[in-house]
């Protein structure tokens, strides 16, 4: 055992020494950094939250009389997505996600909509200041997992400017 801490020893001592040296320094030593560190603010243009997203809390399934898994989905859940641009700004509809979860967790269909997606589905995606739009969407489900669960929907728009903010709905279905 003594040899063990004879071997161990020597090696406790290297970290120990090059820690303590590193703490003296006479003063001697000239540094590259500057000296003084400016700090200057950094302004940020506030996010807008002029708008808002609602949806029923709850939706039926209907079922789909000619149902052929996976081309036609067996069910679809109808959802009227109601979007309130707040305020002076108009608003344009960027993108929406849907996407489907039954209640034991399985997670079904994922659609993605982008902004040439719903242009073509709605005709327009603008919503003008200070007025409602409703955007009637569908997702189609049932193929994988059951008939009842939630649709998670995701909505990201944008104002004149070019700012965008995503807001969350969950619609349960049943």
């Amino acid at each position: 055992m003594s040899i063990h801490r004879a071997l161990i020893a020597p090696l406790l001592w290297i970290p120990l020494v090059a820690l303590s040296s590193y703490g003296c320094d006479d003063g001697s030593a000239t540094s590259a950094a500057p000296s003084i560190v400016r700090t200057q603010a950094v302004q940020s243009e506030a996010r807008f939250v002029s708008k808002a997203v609602f949806a029923p809390s709850q939706v039926s399934a209907v079922a789909v009389p000619a149902a052929f898994c996976p081309a036609v989905a067996p069910f679809f859940a109808p959802v009227n997505l109601v979007i309130r641009a707040d305020g002076t700004t108009d608003l344009r509809l960027q993108q929406m996600q849907l996407h489907f979860v039954d209640n034991t967790g399985m997670p079904s269909t994922f659609t993605m909509m982008s902004g040439a997606d719903l242009t073509t589905h709605f005709g327009s995606t603008l919503i003008p200041a200070s007025t409602s739009r409703t955007f009637p969407v569908s997702i189609p489900f049932g193929c994988v997992g059951g008939q009842t669960g939630f649709v998670l929907i995701q909505v990201t728009a944008s104002d004149v400017t070019g700012r965008q903010e995503t807001t969350s709905v969950r619609v349960n279905v049943r």
